[in-house]
C-alpha cells in the first residue's frame, strides 16, 4: 500500500515527491471532505451529478498538468542526451 502511494505521488524517474501530484491528491481529498462536511453539518442533499462533475474537472486538470510536466521533463532530458 505504501509503495502504491509513493509511486502515485512521485514521478517515474525521480524518487522525490512532486508538488503537482501532491497538490492534485490534496485537492481531491479536500473536495471529498468538504462534500462530506456539507452533508453532515448543513444537511444538504447529495447531488451525484454535481459532485461527479467537480471531481472529474479536478482529475482532468491535475492529469493535464502532470502530463504536461512529464512531457516537458522527458523532452529536456532527451535533448540533454543528444548534446
Amino acid at each position: 500500500m505504501g509503495r502504491a502511494i509513493h509511486s502515485m505521488l512521485c514521478g517515474t524517474n525521480y524518487p522525490d515527491l512532486e508538488v503537482g501530484r501532491v497538490l492534485w491528491c490534496l485537492s481531491v481529498l479536500a473536495m471529498i471532505i468538504f462534500q462530506g462536511a456539507a452533508l453532515c453539518t448543513k444537511g444538504q442533499s447529495f447531488d451525484p451529478v454535481a459532485f461527479g462533475t467537480g471531481v472529474a474537472a479536478l482529475l482532468a486538470a491535475g492529469g493535464f498538468g502532470v502530463a504536461l510536466k512529464d512531457r516537458s521533463t522527458f523532452r529536456m532530458s532527451a535533448e540533454d542526451e543528444t548534446k
